[in-house]
Order: C-alpha cells, then sequence, then structure tokens
C-alpha cells in the first residue's frame, strides 16, 4: 500500500479500495487498512476526513435531509438558546445533489463545530490584564506614528507594529518558549526553532508557531480577533480552552491550524471562531518561483491543479469528470476568484468556499 503515502484527501474519497473499505467492510479489508493506519500514525486525521466525506456520499450513510442538516448548522452557528432559527424556503432533498453538495454540507458542520471546544464562559481578556499576569519581565514597544514600526526580538524574529499598536516582550526568551503579548495590528516574521515554539497572545486568542509568517488583528476595542497566514502553518486556540496546556506544551500544532491564505476570525462576545480564505490569496513564493496560467485546451482538472499548488490551497472537485472539459485561457493577470470565476463559467460549473477549502460543483462538459 505504498502508494497512499502521499495520497490527498480528494485521492482517498475516489480510490475504490478505500471506498470498499469505509461502505463495504471485510475482515481482509479492515485488516489491510488498520494495519496500514497504525504503521501511518500520522495520516489518521486524514484517514478520518476522508471517511466521513465517503460515509456522506453512501444513501445509507446520510438520513438527513437539507433541511434538517441546515438547521443542525444554523444550530451551530448560533449558539444561542434566545435566537429563533428562521424557517428555510424549500430545498432540493439531499438524495437529488452530487455528491459535493453533501460534502461541502459535511466540511461545514465539520468546521463549524470548533465553536463547541471553546468554553461558553465570555470572560474578556484584554493586554493589560495578560502583561500584568506575565511572570516574564517585559519592554514594550508603542508605534505612534503613521507608518509601520519595526521591531526585531531577539531570536532574529521581526515583526511590524501597525500605527495606533503596541507589543510587549522580554529582552531575551526563556528556554522553551518564546512569548509575546500584542494590542492592535501587526506582521510577525518568526524565525523558526521547533523546539522554543513561539506564542502571540492578543486579548482572547493565543497564536502558537514554530516558525513562519503571519498577520494578527487584535485591538481592545474592537468585537474581533483576526489572524490570517502569510507562510507556514499557525495553531490558533482561545485562553479559555480546558486543553489550554496540552496544546500549548504539545510539540505538534493543535487547535485550529491554519495554513497559507488561510485566515481564523473570533468573535470576542459570543466566543466564536470560524475558518476561511482571505478576501485576497496570494501566490506562494511568487518571487522564487514562476507559475504558469497560460492553458490551451487543458482539462479543466490541470487547471485547478495548478492553482492549487500556487496558491497552497486545497480545491476540491471530481477529476473524473473535470478531465473531460478542456479549456483555453490566459490567467496570469487574474486575481484567485477571478481566474476561478473564468474558468467555471467556461466549465458550467460553480464553486464555494467552506473550512478554508474550495469545493468544486459541476456535471461536466456537455458533448455536441
Amino acid at each position: 500500500m505504498d502508494q497512499y503515502h502521499n495520497f490527498t484527501l480528494e485521492e482517498f474519497v475516489w480510490d475504490d479500495s478505500f471506498r470498499n473499505w469505509v461502505l463495504r467492510p471485510t475482515r481482509e479489508d479492515d485488516e489491510k487498512w488498520q494495519t496500514w493506519l497504525v504503521e501511518n500514525p500520522e495520516k489518521k486525521a486524514l484517514i478520518e476526513s476522508a471517511r466521513q466525506l465517503v460515509a456522506a456520499i453512501s444513501p445509507k450513510e446520510a438520513p438527513l435531509s437539507s433541511q434538517e442538516k441546515k438547521s443542525a448548522v444554523s444550530r451551530i452557528i448560533s449558539r444561542s438558546a434566545e435566537e429563533e432559527l428562521l424557517p428555510y424556503p424549500a430545498v432540493t432533498p439531499w438524495y437529488e445533489k452530487s455528491w459535493l453538495s453533501i460534502a461541502a454540507t459535511v466540511l461545514l458542520m465539520i468546521g463549524l463545530g470548533w465553536g463547541i471546544w471553546f468554553n461558553n464562559q465570555r470572560t474578556v481578556v484584554d493586554y493589560e490584564e495578560l502583561v500584568a499576569a506575565s511572570t516574564d519581565q517585559l519592554m514594550e514597544k508603542v508605534n505612534s506614528t503613521g507608518k509601520p514600526l519595526s521591531v526585531k526580538l531577539e531570536d532574529g524574529s521581526t515583526v511590524k507594529l501597525n500605527p495606533g499598536s503596541r507589543i510587549s516582550y522580554p529582552a531575551g526568551f526563556k528556554s522553551g518558549k518564546r512569548e509575546v503579548y500584542l494590542s492592535g495590528e501587526a506582521f510577525f516574521d518568526v524565525a523558526k526553532d521547533p523546539a522554543n515554539p513561539f506564542f502571540v497572545y492578543a486579548n482572547e486568542v493565543v497564536t502558537k508557531v514554530l516558525g513562519t509568517s503571519f498577520f494578527v488583528r487584535s485591538y481592545t476595542n474592537e468585537k474581533e480577533v483576526s489572524v490570517a497566514v502569510k507562510t507556514g502553518r499557525v495553531a490558533v486556540f482561545t485562553r479559555n480552552d480546558p486543553a489550554l496546556d496540552i496544546k500549548k506544551n504539545s510539540r505538534e500544532l493543535s487547535g485550529v491550524v491554519i495554513e497559507p491564505n488561510q485566515q481564523i476570525v473570533f468573535v470576542r462576545e459570543t466566543v466564536k471562531i470560524t475558518k476561511s480564505l482571505i478576501s485576497k490569496p496570494e501566490l506562494l513564493e511568487k518571487s522564487t518561483l514562476h507559475h504558469n496560467f497560460e492553458f490551451d485546451d487543458a482539462p479543466v482538472s490541470v487547471v485547478f491543479s495548478t492553482l492549487q499548488k500556487a496558491y497552497g490551497i486545497e480545491i476540491i472537485y471530481d477529476k473524473n469528470i473535470m478531465d473531460e472539459c478542456p479549456v483555453t485561457a490566459k490567467l496570469t493577470e487574474l486575481s484567485l476568484f477571478e481566474k476561478l470565476d473564468l474558468v467555471c463559467k467556461a466549465v458550467d460549473a460553480s464553486y464555494e468556499m467552506i473550512d478554508g477549502r474550495i469545493i468544486i460543483e459541476g456535471k461536466g462538459c456537455k458533448m455536441n
């Protein structure tokens, strides 16, 4: 089973052997896959996500109607006992929709489920409290100018502090962790050091990284805290998370993990968090890597694969269907969403963004 080591989520979903194991398991298949999981424990989360998607495709595993699914999602979103749910308009039964519609619903429900692990207490935490509670002797930089202020940290990390923002940090970091406290908005370019994780405390939100670059926006008088990743991976959790100590001390990134061009937004009053794409995704390594976005009669699956690699954003689509759709287009000067709009229109498809992923839905190309 060596071929599965580099499989993506989508490849597992469409693999016949994997689907048979999920939907029609035999003792032999189960032993084979369980053994593979023991030998590849790092794939456990990916396999579980793929299992849920495959199960959602099977009628016997998806008894809820679209009406019921929407109601469930709305309850997760509202998290408020006083808020009444409005009736939904008539919808197409789930069994008449494509598998991607069902998969998108599953992904949405999984993604919105993050709010459940946040403590229900609406405890507001501000910058002054965080700084006062620190056991380190801290120094503070305040940007009272009209342009970004560059701050160099002892470990080689740099911070671009936006106007009206301030940051507190120790003159030297202790062994085992690097901690700073932010009020306002800043861009962090963190020196890589897996043995000493880097933490940014911004009101109720804690951001943990091993070495990457990202933005944090957290003004005391604003209702939301946001974190957006430029390079690498970032884990985000809250200070009142019951598993706070475990997540802080783990050698792995745990919590809500976001990657390039993804962001989280934490609503302070309702203690909710959502994961999404940033409004203007950027190319990865655009200064060193040339991406060719000119296609001549290429299968649209190749276009989607190229976009996924260029932007680092997972794009889920049915490769078997999309292989039949040729596309000729010059997309170089367009933004990601302009590219997607143009390509989807050309092949009579549509897309939506869920859980920081892009889901493509289409019936393939009509043959004349």
